[in-house]
């Protein structure tokens, strides 16, 4: 019976401390595991890598959380300068979420896509503003899809905790940065025309040679407009004649 007991109670703290199905909301704050042990300062053997330096606000950055293949100095838990060498390869968890530079007191941006063996977690009052692993199973690269809110423009940064074991994990590792620029609409661009210097001056031109245009279109109206004048004048000059003439011809006649 006590036997059962101790292993009921080890059942239990083990699904305290680690979480094989992926990180909870309680570390949204901190991205802390609840693991009996304190994060390494060696080196990261894992990268979080942007795919793009650069994108607008309409669309979206790929990135990948893999491996760098490096010997991780495994810290001792309690302080201790006492450490070893350790091959890591290879993550079982991880967690991650993106933050406007300067992150600090920030609240995680954006939305995530996953893929297999992963899913997103609702942080900061937000939805799926964070992702994390859904299996404890080795991965030596995982690939995601952030997408940056609508109206937003600055520079990002990601933020990851992997986890190898319950003893080597690394917190809160950032990754370059990424450039968010505000997407114009076509309706934005039709209503307002960004003329950068060399347009200013062919927009100059274009409105010269229409001013010309319209003053050749304005002479010629006015030529012609006379021209009808003058002949209807000279028209109607001949009638007159005519009749005078025709009149005085019955009058010698008389």
């Amino acid at each position: 019976m006590p036997n059962f007991f101790v292993f009921v109670l080890a059942l239990a703290v083990g699904h305290v401390t680690s979480h094989p199905h992926g990180a909870p909301t309680t570390a949204c704050n901190t991205m802390y595991p609840l693991h009996k042990h304190n994060p390494q300062k060696s080196p990261c053997p894992f990268e979080t890598k942007p795919y793009q330096a650069e994108i607008f606000s309409n669309s979206s950055v790929r990135i990948a959380l893999h491996t760098l293949s490096l010997t991780a100095s495994s810290d001792s838990s309690d302080g201790s300068s006492s450490s070893s060498e350790t091959t890591v390869d290879s993550f079982k968890g991880y967690m991650i979420m993106a933050f406007e530079l300067p992150s600090e007191n920030a609240v995680a941006l954006g939305t995530f896509q996953v893929h297999s063996d992963s899913h997103t977690i609702d942080c900061h009052g937000l939805y799926q503003n964070a992702a994390t692993h859904s299996s404890k199973s080795h991965k030596n690269i995982v690939h995601l899809t952030w997408t940056p809110p609508a109206d937003f423009e600055g520079d990002v940064i990601f933020k990851t905790t992997y986890v190898a074991s319950k003893k080597l994990f690394w917190v809160n590792q950032v990754s370059s940065p990424v450039r968010v620029k505000l997407a114009v609409s076509r309706d934005e661009i039709n209503a307002k025309t960004i003329l950068l210097p060399n347009d200013i001056s062919e927009a100059k031109l274009y409105e010269e040679i229409a001013y010309l245009e319209s003053s050749q279109y304005i002479s010629l109206w006015v030529i012609c407009s006379l021209f009808i004048v003058g002949f209807s004048c000279a028209v109607l000059a001949k009638l007159i004649l005519a009749s005078r003439a025709k009149k005085y011809a019955t009058l010698e006649s008389i």
